[in-house]
């Protein structure tokens, strides 16, 4: 098929939806697909105008209006109907990744949805404030629930990242079971470039592994209390963060990485090398649409330690290619992360489990086989 794909940012680039715009493009065409992308992200006068619109002295309440709101609704809306006509009719199905807008005139050409989560499922962060919803009113939610409907009910199909959410669509939004289908994700990483995992027990301090930019929503606080708790047990242990653009803490044994840029050499290099100096990674959200990261780790060799929640358990075997641990609970989260360090046997022996368990089940490669399959179908049926 001719497919054009819809996202914000670019989707040749791994920073764009945490890289998973880049893999689905590049595995769709390497089953055979044609796929043109353009980016619906608001830039120049556009981005001015939406904030200008959204403004509120609250950051956080600012970013999400912008993100969310009518305005920028409408303007990224109105990129996607450019893209679109850009095309001369010669796209088969449009490829939407999120309803943060919708796929305007667009005439008969039908079109698929990636989604890792909507609206209704941001409301499980509200309690720590980590989510969307956090942020706005009642009414305001509820603007973005109808507006996600109607883009929801006119997909030819919309596909998720995990069953978590699929269970979700169905059960929250009344969708019909066999026009959402789960095709799972894999590791945003060019695998050619990922060593193989070490066949024994690294040596050094022991190393608690943490990526993601968002610190706070990720469970970042907890884990620095989590961590406290360990270097009661463990006096040597090391906590590493990649991600946040300010290092969070500088209490003794945190160590902070910064930002890494996955496309440039130097930030792949820094990167790999975090992942080949840890011991375990640890991912301790209090709100996650997914949490790619572990399925990243795992590639790597690392044994994680997730909440047990959303889709986290998907990819966490529990006590087999790691732990999973109730959210907010550093005491818990300092245990299970302290059982996995001292014991660093196995420790190697789950993450080498955790590196068969994503080769098996969590390859891009499967995910795009899916994709097709189920954007054919969704094509078959709305033309028909």
């Amino acid at each position: 098929m001719n497919v054009l794909l819809l996202t914000e940012g670019d989707a040749q680039r791994y920073d764009s939806w945490s890289g998973t715009a880049k893999s689905v493009v590049d595995h769709l065409r390497g089953v055979g697909h044609q796929v043109r992308t353009a980016d619906v992200d608001l830039y120049g006068p556009a981005r001015w105008i939406t904030a200008a619109q959204t403004f509120t002295p609250h950051r956080k309440r600012w970013g999400v209006l912008y993100h969310l709101g009518a305005e920028g609704y409408r303007q990224r809306s109105k990129r996607a109907a450019q893209a679109i006509a850009a095309q001369n009719g010669e796209v088969d199905c449009i490829l939407q990744i999120g309803a943060t807008f919708e796929p305007a005139a667009r005439g008969r050409v039908p079109y698929a949805l990636l989604c890792d989560s909507h609206i209704q499922t941001s409301l499980e962060g509200v309690e720590f404030g980590v989510s969307d919803t956090a942020w706005l009113s009642p009414a305001e939610f509820e603007t973005i629930r109808r507006r996600e409907v109607e883009v929801y009910r006119n997909a030819a199909v919309i596909m998720t990242i995990s069953d978590y959410l699929r269970r979700s669509f169905i059960t929250d939004y009344g969708l019909c079971e066999d026009r959402v289908v789960s095709v799972g994700a894999g590791p945003n990483l060019d695998l050619s470039r990922v060593p193989k995992p070490r066949a024994v027990p690294r040596t050094g301090p022991p190393t608690v592994l943490f990526v993601g930019k968002q610190f706070e929503r990720k469970g970042g606080d907890h884990l620095l209390t989590a961590f406290r708790m360990l270097r009661g047990r463990l006096p040597d242990a090391r906590l590493v963060i990649v991600g946040p653009t300010t290092s969070p803490s500088s209490e003794p044994g945190v160590e902070f990485l910064g930002n890494l840029d996955k496309n440039t050499p130097e930030g792949w290099a820094r990167m790999a090398a975090a992942y080949a100096d840890a011991d375990v990674l640890t991912l301790p959200s209090l709100y996650e649409p997914f949490g790619i990261v572990i399925l990243e780790a795992m590639f790597f060799g690392l044994p994680c330690v997730g909440t047990a929640a959303w889709a986290i358990p998907e990819m966490i075997l529990e006590g087999e290619t790691g732990y999973t641990v109730p959210r907010a609970d550093p005491a818990t989260l300092a245990a299970r992360l302290g059982d996995v360090l001292a014991d660093r046997g196995r420790a190697n022996e789950m993450g080498l489990a955790g590196r068969r368990h994503v080769e098996a089940h969590f390859t891009w490669a499967a995910v795009a086989t899916r994709m097709s399959e189920a954007m054919r179908r969704g094509v078959h049926r709305a033309m028909s």
